[in-house]
């Protein structure tokens, strides 16, 4: 049994202090949320400080994707867990101008994406897939339907270890974030005027207090932040755990027997036995191989898990392995932090710290990706002035019901893969086999497939929520109908504002401005824009106005004359018409966190609802100053 201890650390206020300025953040982490939330804050101009433990940000192996680089010494923790930048995340990395230069990194646009059910490679056809298009297929879909229900973006292919080196390449060039590595975060303490954090050198065995108006935890599952303020974690791990093989080879010839692939699933004796995941389309890939919780992981030797693996139902099928990169296990969690933020509101976790899911659905990261983003603009607009600090009590009201939902499905994806072993009543081996019975198992488990197959597909769960929360104005409208599978395109407060191209071909998203803006579909009358205008001047929120005329296209999708929207594309109010600037002043009170006479009206009953399970998931538990699994992996603590 892993285990990671809270560590109270020496009082912070018999250590040496430095104190940063007002309008600086501290963070803690330097993974993938803690780096895009330093972005995010750097575009509003307000500076970070970003704390991480270990020598750079991807210790596990410091490799190419497209050409071969020794691995590092540190071998054993960071792990190419993510391998797709969903379409809500590519939408988000667009508002800050770098969706392109993200693309640049990742597999090539024209490259498809299919899914694999497979008994083995031994066989020559797979059971049956899920055919998810390219990148350019999908850009072509989504200019074609111009309807609302569909992203600007598509989705990208990019494995994590790249993901972090781009963002830390960003950071490092940006004078408004400052990474400091070989930094433990110990413990902090808040105080009225902000927060201490005792932090110590890991080179120097130095020890400081850094005091902050500020934190953010972006620590990862273990977070010492979350475990500092003894925030509950509620949930459970899946009864078994995996061993990652991560790995070079060309054998394209034995890799690809059944067509090229994004994923293959192979089919085990009692549901899910093994996983491919290609990360690069040339040389990189990564297994992974379920094992039972009392299997020893270091009796299988690194080449035999993969073989293993591929040969899945008919055993060992080998193939040419150039080199093994790195090893380690890895046991699935569903988890969720019963708070996202300290009593006072000054300390914030974001990330795997706030949340943590099985892969299946790939989840994890791209909340981390959006939790960073809702902060960061929220954090800028608080520091910059323009918000009352109320504005923050949002992030938690929005953001955790989300993952809620989120980590929930990826136990519903993962249970389609072991349902297979209920489908095939114990026998899955008779899949390949050639008779009648084979013949109605196959159709069988393909018709389980294609009917589930939300996995990557769930727009409703990846970017269909609705917020519901103190700085959104209630919709009077009845709420639309929600689905995990589809977009709606509706404008109801709250919601994703509905993509659409405009008669010019200009995305509607691009005319979002940096804080709100205003959107007036005008037919030439007076509908009551200028009692915003002059109220967001007047309390000082920045406000953008944005007057569309003969866009009937874009006006029957978006619903209303005027529609009030984030940063972030979520309405904050619609109307057709506004009636006096009584009204306009309230609503920029509200969206500004400066009133809060909307908080009774709210209905948001799953901001701090504590679940009692997680589908797919055993052990269900609460922990609070300690993290504990048995066969925990190594980047998990």
């Amino acid at each position: 049994m892993a285990r990671v201890q809270s560590v109270a650390g020496e009082s912070v206020s018999s250590q040496p202090a430095e104190v940063l300025s007002r309008s600086t953040v501290l963070i803690i982490g330097a993974g993938p949320v803690g780096l895009c939330l330093a972005r995010v804050l750097a575009e509003y101009d307000v500076k970070s400080v970003v704390l991480e433990r270990n020598g750079t940000t991807t210790r596990s192996a410091v490799f190419q994707l497209a050409s071969n680089l020794a691995i590092t010494d540190n071998i054993l923790a960071r792990w190419p867990k993510m391998d797709l930048t969903n379409s809500r995340s590519m939408e988000l990395f667009r508002r800050l101008g770098l969706a392109q230069d993200l693309r640049s990194q990742g597999v090539a646009s024209h490259i498809k994406c299919p899914v694999l059910i497979s008994t083995g490679l031994h066989m020559d056809q797979c059971v049956t897939k899920w055919d998810h298009p390219s990148v350019d297929e999908k850009r072509v879909r989504i200019a074609q339907k111009n309807d609302g229900t569909m992203p600007l973006e598509p989705y990208q292919r990019l494995s994590q270890v790249y993901f972090e080196k781009w963002l830390r390449g960003l950071c490092d060039q940006n004078p408004n974030v400052e990474v400091r590595y070989n930094q433990k975060f110990e413990s902090l303490q808040e105080c009225d005027g902000g927060v201490k954090a005792a932090t110590t050198d890991i080179v120097t065995g130095e020890k400081k207090t850094i005091n902050a108006r500020y934190v953010v935890g972006c620590d990862g599952a273990s977070s010492r932040v979350r475990r500092g303020l003894d925030i509950p974690l509620d949930g459970g791990p899946i009864p078994r755990y995996a061993l990652l093989v991560h790995f070079r080879s060309r054998d394209l010839t034995r890799l690809h027997k059944q067509g090229q692939f994004w994923h293959i699933f192979f089919i085990g004796q009692t549901g899910l036995g093994a996983a491919i995941i290609a990360q690069n389309e040339v040389d990189i890939w990564t297994v992974h191989q379920f094992l039972p919780l009392e299997k020893d992981p270091d009796t299988i030797d690194s080449y035999e898990c993969v073989y293993t693996a591929l040969g899945a139902l008919h055993g060992r099928y080998e193939i040419k392995i150039d080199e093994i990169l790195v090893r380690s296990i890895f046991r699935p969690n569903i988890a969720i932090a019963r708070q996202y933020s300290s009593m006072n509101r000054k300390v914030y976790l974001a990330g795997d710290a706030a949340h943590q899911n099985i892969p299946t659905g790939g989840y994890g990261m791209n909340m981390g990706i959006s939790d960073a983003y809702e902060l960061g603009w929220k954090l800028a607009t608080v520091v910059n002035g323009y918000a009352h600090p109320d504005l923050l009590r949002s992030y938690e009201e929005e953001r955790r019901p989300v993952a809620l939902s989120s980590i929930e499905r990826s136990g519903v994806h993962m249970r389609v893969h072991n349902s297979v072993a209920e489908i095939t009543q114990g026998r899955p081996e008779k899949l390949d086999e050639k008779s009648e019975e084979g013949t109605r198992a196959r159709q069988l488990v393909s018709d389980h497939y294609q009917l589930n197959d939300g996995e990557n597909r769930d727009l409703g769960i990846e970017m269909g929520y609705r917020y519901k929360s103190c700085v959104i104005v209630p919709d009077l409208a009845q709420e639309p109908p929600w689905s995990p599978r589809e977009l709606v395109a509706s404008t109801w407060s709250g919601i994703r504002a509905p993509h659409v191209f405009l008669r010019d071909g200009t995305p509607i998203f691009d005319l979002y401005g940096k804080y709100f803006t205003l959107f007036e579909f005008s037919d030439g009358t007076d509908v009551g824009a200028g009692y915003l205008i002059e109220a967001s001047e007047k309390l000082w929120v920045p406000m953008k106005h944005v007057v569309l005329k003969n866009e009937d296209h874009a006006h029957r999708i978006w619903e209303k004359r005027l529609v009030l929207v984030r940063v972030d594309g979520h309405v904050s109010w619609r109307a057709d018409k506004l009636q006096d600037a009584e009204a306009a002043i309230q609503i920029i009170r509200t969206i500004s966190g400066k009133s809060t006479s909307y908080q009774a009206e709210m209905k948001n009953g799953d901001s701090h609802v504590v679940p009692e399970a997680f589908t797919s998931t055993v052990d269900n538990s609460t922990q609070r100053a300690e993290f504990q699994m048995e066969k925990i992996g190594e980047f998990q603590q």
